[in-house]
């Protein structure tokens, strides 16, 4: 009977666990991706032709070190990428075959323009990040705090499931138990 009671308890911790790591998960990671979604630029499979030129604006929200990452496919295609301020003064610039990652220095609430060229003799395929991505970057860190709680979520996730998986393999073993006591009880005619 005490273990039956201890198990009932054990239960209720596992899905009380389980259900506060959802919901801290479920909290912070929706405020993570709005706000990456909507302080970023994302460009996805922007193809470009040999000797063109893919251009966009945007507008930096936070300010001060930015990341850019980009991804040219095929990967030995190589790529000529620009960001200029709004007066048109280069502030990044690069060429690069693949993926690359770096950063620049933005100022907030200014306009930046984006310029992706191929320089390559056939069509390339363009993927690219430009802003305040986590753990990227110098401060980039304003969606720490989002991201930790995205870790405690899943982490304290889990851990209810763990506790859940250790209630289901107690109550296996302690209905073996039982069982085994009433078949040694009960004779078989």
């Amino acid at each position: 009977m005490l273990t039956l009671k201890r198990s009932y308890i054990v239960l209720l911790i596992g899905i009380g666990t389980l259900v506060a790591g959802s919901i801290v998960l479920g909290v912070n990671s929706s405020v993570l991706a709005t706000d990456f979604l909507t302080n970023n630029m994302v460009i996805k499979k922007v193809t470009i032709l040999p000797g063109e030129q893919f251009n966009t604006d945007m507008t930096s929200q936070s300010g001060g070190s930015l990341s850019v990452l980009m991804r040219g496919q095929p990967f030995d295609h190589q790529i000529q990428a620009s960001i200029l301020d709004k007066d048109g003064k280069v502030v990044w610039k690069n060429t690069f075959n693949g993926d690359h990652v770096s950063n620049f220095n933005a100022k907030q609430g200014e306009s930046y323009q984006i310029m992706i060229k191929n320089a390559d003799k056939t069509d390339v395929t363009v993927d690219a990040i430009i802003g305040n991505v986590p753990f990227m970057g110098i401060s980039n860190d304003s969606n720490l705090p989002n991201v930790a709680g995205t870790l405690a979520g899943l982490g304290v996730g889990i851990v209810g499931i763990l506790i859940l998986i250790s209630f289901f393999i107690s109550n296996l073993y302690n209905s073996s138990k039982i069982i085994q006591k009433i078949k040694k009880k009960t004779p078989f005619y």
